[in-house]
């Protein structure tokens, strides 16, 4: 993944290192050798952008991704077990269930009357709890007394930070592991991932950080909160991940410069004030942290690069700050973005999933706007630092599915070919952290983390059904498929 017709036949790798690479396979004595039985190899998927917390906990709780209707939620939630005491549901979408509502707080005490209940929707930027959940919260503001359950904006993060607190070490550890695997599973061998509350807390941060020796998968840990004080105190490089600008289309929440087709008088929301973004970006600019902030309409994206674009100009530094989704922008934000040397998060399942003729992109934006979003090539093109990423828990983290939706973008003139979606999977992914030297192509002096897959990528017609044969970290195999390698 250097140059794109750059092939090999094998690797020798020592102490998790490649050491060299050969364009056949050598005759060498005194070593273990790996026969990969006609794989073909790609550097280690990187996942840029995870909610590996919540996506660990999440897949011990209710997946509501295939209700129906709302019996069917009611069923599922029915037949969950607590984690921690208090009952998780995810990937609810309202849409797609018969009665084109979420359900309320009295049906969910139906089902749980005693235990804390929260339900997400898709996108994460709402949700519903019920009343027990509602009556153990200290709330900033009083509920209203016609309270019906459902939560958005501040509300729905003060919510899910507080179902998110109180693991022991344990079971933090349990949660974590459950992402790790998943992501394994998923082809990934490295995965970035927020951790704490968004404002000041960085939770098990540290905790984490003691014992990444411990995950099948290389986490990079992004600081989840506005402190720069606290991230420079834990040491960590960045600081940021899904500190949010604004909210998502599904929500109406995510912030427009021309309101909701389907709510005419609706801009969304911004939801902090420009000086309060100045003063943590500069902060983090004198101090040499990577900044990294959720933007998804055009407003966010133009209230957050304008900082970028100050501070840049006042004192250029190559930190890579970065807009994490960047869905909604224009040929004027995406010229500014390449002058700004602003690096772009972005996950393709997002357009796979909602993008379609008649989708949420569609009912909310309109058929123009919806054009303007997911604009991978015309970033490509730019020269803008791209990378790939699933936002899991919001869509499945696999990077085949990823990359198989970069080469399908609804706009066929924002698809990727198929090397450069696989680039912003490794080579990019590893220039995003700074790890270029050390991760993201298959060179002598770069990791050995490899992805075995049984097609060729760059031949497939169906790059997201593409068998995974085997990960390999650090030379060593995390998953493999029964027979698929032999020693």
């Amino acid at each position: 993944m250097k140059h794109e017709n750059d092939f090999f036949a094998a690797a020798l790798v020592d102490n998790g290192i490649i050491k060299k690479i050969f364009n056949t396979i050598p005759k060498l004595t005194g070593i273990e050798k790996k026969d990969l039985q006609g794989s073909f190899v790609y550097p280690g998927f990187i996942d840029t952008h995870t909610h590996s917390f919540e996506g660990g906990l999440y897949s011990l709780g209710a997946d509501l991704e295939k209700a129906a209707a709302l019996e069917d939620v009611f069923s599922i939630l029915s037949e969950t077990k607590p984690v921690g005491g208090k009952i998780f549901a995810f990937r609810f979408d309202e849409r797609l269930v018969n009665e084109k509502r979420f359900p309320t707080a009295s049906e969910l005490d139906k089902v749980f009357s005693d235990i804390p209940v929260i339900l997400r929707r898709v996108d994460g930027h709402s949700s519903v709890i019920n009343t027990k959940a509602a009556k153990s919260i200290d709330w900033d503001t009083a509920l209203p007394s016609n309270f019906n359950g459902y939560l958005s904006q501040r509300e729905n993060g003060k919510a899910a930070n507080w179902f998110h607190r109180n693991f022991d070490d344990e079971s933090i550890l349990k949660i974590y592991h459950k992402a790790a695997n998943i992501a394994v599973n998923g082809g990934h061998t490295t995965i970035h991932t927020m951790i704490g509350d968004g404002h000041s807390n960085t939770k098990h941060y540290e905790f984490i950080k003691n014992n990444l020796h411990r995950f099948p998968v290389e986490f990079i840990l992004y600081p989840q909160i506005t402190d720069v004080a606290k991230v420079l105190e834990v040491g960590s490089p960045r600081i940021g991940g899904c500190v949010l600008a604004d909210g998502s289309f599904g929500s109406h929440t995510a912030a427009l410069l021309k309101p909701y087709s389907d709510e005419p008088g609706n801009f969304g929301s911004l939801y902090r004030s420009s000086k309060s973004w100045n003063n943590l970006i500069q902060n983090a600019h004198n101090n040499n942290l990577q900044v990294a902030v959720h933007c998804i309409g055009d407003a966010a994206i133009s209230q957050i690069l304008a900082i970028y674009e100050k501070v840049q100009k006042d004192d250029p530094k190559d930190l890579r700050h970065a807009i994490i989704h960047n869905e909604l922008t224009s040929e004027d934000i995406l010229d500014r973005e390449k002058n700004a040397k602003v690096s772009v998060i972005m996950q393709p399942m997002f357009d796979r999933l909602w993008a379609s003729p008649g989708g949420l992109y569609e009912d909310r934006l309109g058929k123009e706007r919806t054009l303007r979003t997911n604009r991978l090539a015309s970033i490509y093109k730019r020269g803008i630092l791209l990378t790939g990423s699933s936002d899991w828990y919001i869509t499945e983290m696999n990077a085949l599915k990823g990359i198989d939706a970069a080469t399908r973008i609804h706009n066929e003139n924002e698809r990727l070919s198929a090397y450069q979606a696989v680039e912003i999977y490794t080579k990019n992914a590893a220039e995003l952290s700074f790890d270029e030297d050390r991760l993201g192509t298959l060179e002598v002096g770069r990791q050995a983390d490899f992805i075995c897959l049984q097609d060729d990528i760059f031949t497939s017609g169906s790059i997201a059904e593409i068998k995974i044969a085997a990960v390999i970290k650090k030379g060593c195999i995390k998953m493999h498929n029964e027979d698929s390698l032999h020693e």
